[in-house]
């Protein structure tokens, strides 16, 4: 089968839609099929990316761009003069996504992946843009043969929302290969030794794109003013507006390392280094690093928001805080796991069981594959 993957970035960006396409698009090749992929020139954008271009990706020229949000004329006009025998998008809420939903020829099959559901606001600008582009996602899902939501309350939501039909929505979770976050020892010793992290000190740790809609401030003033005397080191590991990295460096103390663009072998150190992980995201699909400190056996303290609750069982997984949370309930979850080493051991082991049973990524290529298969025979 001819595939083509239509996503608004793609690596060398950095992020979890990025290595979702990326992992989709290896699987598929490997079970025979053809994939060209079409994104916008944002995705490099990002000079110190360790990763590199594709020759096989089309990007496409931003035309322009709002919020992260890019809309590529160029793009436009590749998909419309394609002919691939099925078309998969990734999240309605994209530019790009509409462009293509439009472009893509009448009688072409169409797959889409929702990363995200559930569009929180956080501010009167992204509020008010979410009512105006609800028409347009609409628009995009009247286009779409089949959806994939990444859990159980993102697809009740989207059928809630968008009146889709049952049967056109299946729940096919994020994924990842657990077996490539078993660190050696000499890596981990290295990793620690070139950013100075103490292995009998506790660390904490937090991977995400830096914006404000990821909640980097509420992690850091967690440590500074509800954890101001508590033997630790962390690390916030993501890239962002150089204003929103100068304000958390001057927030933060002297216990916190801010890391950017690390090649995947330190990224894998730096999960097996942590004692607990945390992610504070306000609206989510699965994401990936959520799973990647599963697969490491570290306790996740993470938002109660999108599919996280499908995999981070309250108190069995780690610990679920509400949608922006307070930083003092963010420290009393992360000291939770620091007082309790029997408890962190029995976490990391359930975790890493999780991962390996509910969220590989060859189970997750497998049912979207079948899902190719099932809308082009339609």
């Amino acid at each position: 089968m001819d595939v083509a993957q239509v996503t608004h970035c793609y690596r060398p960006s950095i992020g979890g839609i990025e290595n979702y396409v990326h992992r989709l698009t290896e699987s598929a090749r490997a079970n025979g099929h053809t994939v060209t992929t079409y994104t916008t020139d944002l995705s490099t954008r990002n000079d110190d990316s360790p990763l590199t271009t594709a020759s096989d990706v089309y990007y496409c020229e931003t035309t322009a761009s709002l919020l992260r949000n890019p809309l590529s004329l160029e793009l436009h006009r590749r998909v419309r003069s394609s002919d691939h025998d099925l078309y998969h998008l990734h999240s309605p809420w994209f530019l790009s996504t509409l462009s293509a939903a439009h472009a893509i020829p009448e009688d072409a099959p169409v797959v889409m992946t929702v990363h995200g559901a559930n569009i929180k606001a956080t501010g009167p600008l992204v509020r008010g843009l979410d009512l105006a582009y609800r028409p347009l996602a609409g628009y995009v899902f009247e286009r779409v043969d089949h959806t994939i939501a990444l859990g159980v309350p993102e697809r009740q939501y989207l059928l809630d929302r968008f009146d889709l039909q049952p049967s056109a929505v299946s729940v096919v979770p994020n994924g990842i290969y657990p077996e490539t976050f078993a660190v050696s020892d000499a890596t981990l010793a290295q990793f620690r030794e070139r950013y100075r992290l103490d292995p009998d000190v506790p660390t904490l740790l937090y991977v995400s794109r830096l914006t404000p809609e990821k909640n980097p401030r509420r992690f850091v003033d967690a440590i500074v003013d509800h954890l101001p005397d508590r033997e630790l080191q962390a690390l916030v590991v993501g890239t962002g507006k150089q204003s929103v990295l100068d304000d958390l460096r001057n927030r933060a103390d002297d216990r916190t390392q801010f890391l950017s663009n690390l090649p995947f072998e330190e990224l894998q150190a730096a999960y097996q280094a942590a004692t607990v992980f945390a992610f504070l995201g306000t609206w989510e699909g699965l994401p990936t690093v959520v799973l990647e400190a599963m697969a490491a056996g570290t306790p996740v303290v993470a938002t109660e928001v999108g599919a996280i609750p499908d995999a981070v069982e309250q108190g069995t997984n780690g610990r679920l805080l509400p949608e922006s949370p307070e930083p003092r309930r963010v420290a009393e979850s992360i000291e939770h796991y620091l007082d309790r080493p029997d408890e962190r051991a029995a976490v990391a082991r359930r975790n890493r069981e999780r991962i390996e049973q509910r969220f590989h990524w060859d189970d997750v290529a497998r049912s979207i594959l079948d899902i190719y298969k099932t809308v082009a025979d339609e």
